[in-house]
């Protein structure tokens, strides 16, 4: 296969610190260019990664080891031959082979090769001279070259093996408007306080619940209210389904409460969490103070809005002054 820039430019890399990992600056393959509007980048660390190493700090920065066939598989090469030869490893079994970066190809429980992002694309970046792929139980790829100079080709190759680095890919649009978030990022277009790569309006948030408060024999319409509600939500309340999950918007979800035991409950969507988001009362006719009877006492523990049990202690209290 002939590997060749595909007009994104290069010129533009350095290499900078984050934390014990070195980046380069990440570079957009523009749609004006011909490219796909993905931005890329390469990640390198002193103790290297394994595959699965690399696959999880990719994900950690918001992006994915990279992925894609033909003039994206060009790209990647690209960056890989702009930093040669710091991107490089030397081969551990010696030699002048050299091991390059690790890309986002493995090998499948059934047999296959497989894009971890989904993508179908037939991949076809192989070193044919070497017979690639070749040897069962090497279940991922890396960028490979035969000589002390980098001229990279693919190898398959245990995910144990340690590479100094891999390639990044950025492509993720959380806000579907066409633009992928990273590059709104940098433009300061979309926030990211938390510097994941994530814009912070597409990370799932629970800023408060309404109402504050709902009985416990459940049944309760709520609003839950925050940020970064995708579709078909899972919510829980006490750790608990809710039923009725409706995403209204990106910042608003409606539910219904289950059956729970009084007390503070938290509320979670998805993977986040609001610790004693809401408060399970008792229900209707109990009796906290244990006085004997439903009355005023019972509302000034609560310190909360009863609904409608409000009226049935007003009944009971204007009962209690006519005797």
């Amino acid at each position: 296969m002939q590997f060749h820039t595909t007009g994104i430019v290069l010129a533009a890399l350095t290499v900078v610190s984050a934390a014990s990992a070195q980046t380069t600056q990440a570079v957009e393959w523009k749609v004006s260019e011909g490219g796909n509007g993905h931005w890329y980048c390469t990640i390198t660390r002193p103790e290297g990664f394994t595959r699965p190493q690399a696959q999880n700090h990719s994900a950690s920065l918001g992006g994915h080891l990279f992925t894609g066939c033909g003039a994206e598989f060009s790209t990647a090469i690209s960056l890989a031959n702009a930093l040669s030869p710091s991107f490089w490893d030397g081969n551990p079994a010696g030699g002048s082979h050299r091991i390059g970066p690790w890309i986002g190809l493995a090998w499948s429980s059934v047999g296959t090769w497989y894009w971890i992002d989904g993508s179908d694309c037939l991949f076809d970046g192989w070193d044919s001279a070497d017979h690639q792929p070749n040897n069962a139980g090497e279940d991922s790829v890396l960028l490979y070259s035969r000589s002390s100079t980098p001229a990279p080709v693919c190898h398959d190759i245990r995910g144990s093996i340690v590479s100094l680095s891999y390639i990044l890919e950025y492509d993720a649009d959380c806000n579907a408007d066409g633009i992928v978030d990273y590059g709104q990022i940098l433009r300061g277009e979309l926030i990211d306080l938390n510097a994941n790569g994530v814009p912070d309006i597409c990370e799932t948030s629970v800023s408060s619940v309404i109402p504050p408060s709902v009985p416990s024999q459940g049944g309760s319409t709520i609003t839950i209210r925050g940020n970064g509600f995708q579709a078909n939500p899972t919510v829980r309340i006490g750790g608990v389904p809710a039923t009725n999950v409706v995403r209204v918007s990106l910042t608003e979800i409606t539910a219904t409460s289950p059956a729970l035991l009084p007390g503070m409950a938290s509320v979670q969507v998805n993977d986040f969490t609001l610790a004693d988001g809401i408060y399970i009362r008792p229900d209707c006719g109990s009796d906290l103070d244990q006085n004997g009877a439903v009355d005023g006492g019972d509302m000034s523990i609560l310190l909360l809005d009863w609904g409608p049990c409000s009226n049935n202690l007003q009944a009971s209290e204007s009962q209690e002054s006519l005797k």
